[in-house]
């Protein structure tokens, strides 16, 4: 019955006399920790890895073939994708009315993700060509 548990417990007898012997109940404050208001500043600097990093220069150049590079990648991939999926759904020369609708699906669906891809490359290539006004925002 001496275990440190047992000693830290109290028979609900004691804690009555005691109330009723007119000792008085005394407050334990409790810390806790403070919860940062949303505007606040944060309490710990964020890692390195975590914050926005500052503005790199490069020349308009460059970035303009990087986006040029990366949407005629993505162009041939899709029309790559739509030889493929052609190839599998009519591989011969004979082709019924269902193979020929299906076709016709896939042939326009491809050819709307190459017009996405192009429209998004016009836009890539504006914004470069606005940012190097020193324009940064359409209002």
């Amino acid at each position: 019955m001496n275990t440190p548990d047992s000693s830290k417990k109290r028979p609900m007898s004691q804690i009555a006399g005691r109330k009723e012997a007119g000792c008085e109940d005394t407050k334990i404050d409790v810390k806790r920790p403070k919860l940062e208001r949303p505007d606040a500043e944060p309490m710990f600097l964020r890692p390195p890895f975590r914050q926005t990093p500052g503005p790199i220069t490069a020349s308009q150049n460059y970035i303009r073939n990087l986006i040029l590079e990366r949407w005629e990648a993505e162009v041939k991939a899709c029309k790559q994708a739509k030889k493929l999926q052609l190839l599998e759904v009519a591989p011969g020369p004979a082709i019924s009315i269902l193979q020929a609708s299906i076709r016709r699906l896939i042939v326009e669906r491809w050819d709307a993700e190459v017009k996405r891809c192009e429209e998004a490359k016009r836009a890539q290539l504006l914004e470069v060509l606005l940012a190097a006004h020193g324009i940064s925002k359409l209002t």
